[in-house]
């Protein structure tokens, strides 16, 4: 009868646990960007459930001297950051990134742990001319 009990105890618990629902952040990084130069930003996925999706979007570029509104398309791409520096992956890179364009990844990249994004002016096709203003979103679980 004992083993009975226990095991009707055993069965009526759910073998497999539900994973938590993945919570999308938003972060937003601004900075100033020379001509040939970059500019990094870390942000920290904390889904640990799966790997995720993450998308970039350049708000808006200015120039420093006027306030003039530039565009234009800049490099942007997704890395990794290891003793402080960001090292973009080249599969998560597009050199020429239009304004208020969300660009997307599609093979959930992202574990759990601190990432990079990064704007860069393509040294092959350079198009910014003179030190910009910029904003960046990153959007992440």
């Amino acid at each position: 009868m004992l083993a009975f009990v226990v095991t009707a105890a055993a069965c009526s618990k759910s073998a497999t646990a539900m994973a938590p629902s993945p919570v999308l952040a938003t972060d937003t990084f601004t900075g100033t960007i020379n001509p040939l130069g970059s500019a990094s930003h870390s942000f920290t996925v904390t889904y640990a459930s799966a790997n995720s999706d993450a998308s970039i979007t350049v708000n808006s570029l200015v120039s420093v001297a006027t306030g003039a509104a530039q565009a234009i398309t800049i490099g942007v791409g997704f890395g990794t950051v290891n003793v402080g520096v960001c090292t973009r992956v080249t599969g998560y890179t597009n050199v020429a990134a239009p304004l208020n364009t969300a660009l997307a990844t599609t093979t959930a990249p992202f574990a759990a742990g601190t990432f990079c994004v990064q704007l860069f002016d393509n040294p092959d096709a350079p198009t910014v001319t003179e030190p910009l203003t910029y904003s960046v979103s990153v959007k992440h679980y």
